[in-house]
């Protein structure tokens, strides 16, 4: 797309897109089962997003890690000597051999409910109902700046200055919901983060919706889109109340054989206020 957003009355044209055809995210779901052990995929951790992240980065970059954290090391590596140039620009910076992740959600009282709604209904018990407050996507950014900082220093202890180091985070919809939800791009309504040096790229996952990244050196947000580029091409068929992104979440769950439960993985239905969430 063109770099003059002053074309635009709300600022979408101008913004920087990378998109990916349905079949890639298929192909990620896929790649990562075939090529990264059973026993490493298990141990990423659903309740923070770790799959996710897994999942999308694989997909946009074009590439399968090459190391999955379960002895304390970074989330995610990735080679990336090999890769594209729209990966690259991904990352924050290029010439390097090696990207590392490091992976954070948003902490927030949904998936506390989700698990106190799993033992009451054990029990034979109601169990009680949620509420958030709609927030803007910057004050979604804003909420993530401990997290942040927490990545930061795990990056700097665990990686070094001659890989790219990327900080992921997830934010969940109903812990946080967004204005901008129903909005194709939102990359455009975010301002500039204040990053600690030791982060070269931000991701950030507006679970299930919208994945956004903010290049460093670039000085720039871009929007990561799905969809169908080709004239016959089709949407995968999704549950009722659910969207495509968390489809794929599904399939890489059930491929790579992650039993635990995702409190990602749920649909929306319309009912009475005090009902209106059914999650699964």
């Amino acid at each position: 797309m063109s770099d003059d957003s002053a074309k635009s009355p709300d600022g979408v044209i101008g913004t920087h897109v990378i998109a990916i055809p349905y079949e890639v995210m298929d192909w990620a779901t896929e790649a990562l089962r075939a090529h990264v052990p059973a026993d490493d995929l298990k141990k990423l951790k659903p309740a923070s997003g770790e799959h996710l992240a897994a999942m999308l980065a694989t997909a946009y970059l074009g590439i399968v890690p090459v190391a999955v954290d379960v002895h304390g090391g970074v989330d995610l590596v990735y080679r990336v000597a090999d890769s594209d140039s729209d990966a690259l620009s991904l990352l924050g910076r290029d010439g390097v051999e090696f990207a590392d992740f490091e992976v954070k959600s948003i902490p927030g009282d949904f998936r506390k409910h989700d698990a106190a709604v799993s033992r009451a209904l054990n029990r034979g018990e109601k169990p009680g109902t949620h509420g958030a407050t709609v927030v803007s996507a910057n004050d979604v950014v804003e909420a993530a700046q401990s997290m942040i900082a927490e990545a930061a220093k795990q990056l700097r202890d665990k990686s070094s200055p001659d890989r790219a180091r990327v900080v992921f985070i997830v934010s969940h919809f109903l812990e946080r919901p967004y204005v901008e939800c129903l909005d194709p791009v939102i990359a455009h309504t975010l301002t500039a983060p204040t990053l600690p040096d030791e982060i070269d790229a931000m991701w950030v996952f507006f679970a299930p919706s919208h994945l956004v990244v903010w290049s460093v050196v670039e000085q720039r947000w871009k929007e990561l889109l799905l969809g169908s580029f080709k004239k016959d091409g089709t949407a995968p068929e999704v549950d009722f109340g659910m969207e495509s992104l968390q489809h794929y979440e599904g399939l890489f769950l059930e491929r790579a054989g992650i039993d635990k439960p995702s409190p990602f993985y749920y649909g929306l239905v319309a009912g009475e206020p005090s009902s209106a969430v059914d999650a699964e």
